[in-house]
Parts: C-alpha cells; structure tokens; sequence
C-alpha cells in the first residue's frame, strides 16, 4: 500500500497489542488452566474501529503513539496490513506501549488485564490540515482527555463531525462530552450518570450530541434520534466464540452508516452486524467482516425483529 492515503475518517485515541487466551475453564485463585489457542493480534478501541472501516472499504488514518518497544513494532505493523493510514502515529523513545492479556472462556465472554502503557498520544501540529481536506468523522475514545479535547474543539471549528467511543466515565469526561456529535457509549459508562438506562440517555443528551447509543452486549442496544425517539436494537443470535472488540467494531460499523448518511435505526442495525460477525472466532480483529459479509448477512436476517 502507499506510505498515505486520503482519508474520510481520522481516529485518535488508544491502539494495543492484544494476547488472547483460549481456555475451557476458568482457574482459582493460584491455580492453573492450559490454553487451546492462543493468538496475538492488534487492539484497541479506536484502532479496531478504523480497521472495520478499513475492510468494509473507507480510507482511514490512525493519530496515535506507541512505544519503541518491540508491542509498538507489531501493533504498526497490524494497522499497516490492514490498509490504515500510520503516517500520524507516533513512536515515542523510551516509552512503551499499550498491551492487554484477554481469557476467553468456551461461552465467548472474557476477562481483560492490560497496562496503559506510557506512550501518550498528542495532536501533531498538522491535524488541522489534516482534517481540512477530505475528513468527514473524528473518532475519539478519550482515555487521553487532553489531546481528545484539543482535537475536538478543531473538529468542531472545520464542522468535521465527531465521534466518541467511551467505556468508563472518567473525571474530566463532561468537558469533552459537549465536543462530541455522536456519542456511542457502554452501559457501563451510562449507569455512571443514571442507573436506568432509559434516564441515562435523556442526561447524556442535555451535553447536546446530536445522537446517542448505549450498548449492552447480547441484550443489544438503546439509541436515542436526533428527533429525541428512543429504540432498542436487539443484538442478533449467533454462535459466539470470542466477545472480544464487539463494542470497538460496533463503532466502526455505526461510523459507516454516518458516512453513507443512513436512518439511525438502519445504522444501529448495520453495526449490530458487524459486532455480531466479528464474534465467529478467537481475536478482535479475526473476523471483522467485509461489506459484502454484513450485506448478506443482513439480507439473511431481513425479518428478525428490530
């Protein structure tokens, strides 16, 4: 691939070295449990979301940081295969980069341990540039507030929309919530602001984003309009081998029916797919589908209740 492209969508947040585990059995406390598979591919909430963008066929940029450690080597690398734009991520001396170790027991569901690293992204001083010319979206997961911020506010100045993948409420969250267009959030991250989901959605959107979803794994999701109509998405049934990226390829087909200027609930339901398809097998990444996967799975699912 060229060294750049031009991209539609920049994210800016974290990208990771992820280590799955397989294992049947989940052990105690100082005990032991061997792993049938075991896999080691790149992760991360932003950097997932531009590789699903990437294979369902949108030209994408990472603004970012890794550490010069040899996890920094294969994270670039896994972007750069997947056809993401790298020219923006930068290798910090000295420092290292985000890792996680992930157990994925037989039913799919899994524990994450992982170090931030200390490879801290910063918005470089081509970013206006960079969003001026063919950007449409900035996405943002904001576990580094203050360049999550920063490149919001000059988002916000270019009317290039935006986009904010959050997990945990963190202190410092109600200054880069009213810089955000869309937000997608977990459930977790909801009942840090009300304990009903229903009521949570209504508070999240007095920080004025123009649309909002709150994501609940197999229970599916809660969305709420522009018009201020709220709906449920279900998540569709199938055979779950690793839940592991659902909510960072969620993300990336949620930013794809921005893109094509789609109805909500038909964006809601394209990335319903995506994170359904993305589960078939072991990785965050592994099965991440193509256009043409989500089309005809979706064509196969035309009258599964919405």
């Amino acid at each position: 691939m060229p060294d750049t492209i031009t991209p539609q969508v920049v994210g800016l947040g974290q990208c990771c070295l992820d280590l799955l585990g397989q294992t049947n059995i989940y052990p105690e406390l100082d005990q032991k449990a061997e792993l049938s598979s075991l896999l080691v591919q790149g992760g991360g909430p932003v950097a997932t979301a531009l590789v699903t963008l990437s294979r369902l066929g949108v030209p994408v940029a990472m603004v970012g940081a890794v550490g010069d450690d040899e996890f920094g080597r294969q994270i670039r690398e896994g972007l750069v295969d997947e056809r993401v734009d790298c020219t923006y991520l930068a290798q910090s001396s000295g420092s290292s980069s985000q890792v996680a170790f992930i157990s994925v027991d037989a039913e799919g569901h899994r524990n994450i341990f992982w170090h931030r690293g200390t490879a801290s992204p910063a918005v470089p001083k081509s970013f206006k540039a960079l969003l001026s010319n063919t950007v449409r979206i900035l996405h943002l997961d904001g576990l580094h507030l203050e360049p999550a911020i920063a490149a919001a506010e000059i988002a916000r100045s270019l009317n290039v929309v935006t986009v904010l993948d959050a997990g945990t409420f963190r202190p410092g969250m109600e200054r880069l919530l009213p810089l955000i267009d869309h937000l997608v959030v977990s459930e977790k991250f909801a009942r840090q602001t009300h304990n009903d989901p229903e009521m949570a959605i209504k508070q999240l959107a007095d920080y004025g984003a123009q649309t909002i979803t709150i994501t609940s794994g197999n229970s599916g999701s809660l969305s709420m309009s522009a018009a201020g109509q709220t709906f449920r998405q279900p998540a569709f049934k199938v055979d779950t081998v690793d839940t592991t990226g659902c909510g960072d390829v969620f993300h990336g087909g949620y930013i794809y029916g921005l893109l094509q200027a789609w109805s909500m609930p038909q964006t809601v339901r394209f990335a319903a797919a995506c994170a359904a398809l993305k589960t078939r097998v072991l990785g965050g990444r592994t099965a991440i589908p193509t256009l043409l996967e989500v089309e005809s799975f979706l064509r196969n699912h035309v009258n599964e209740v919405t």
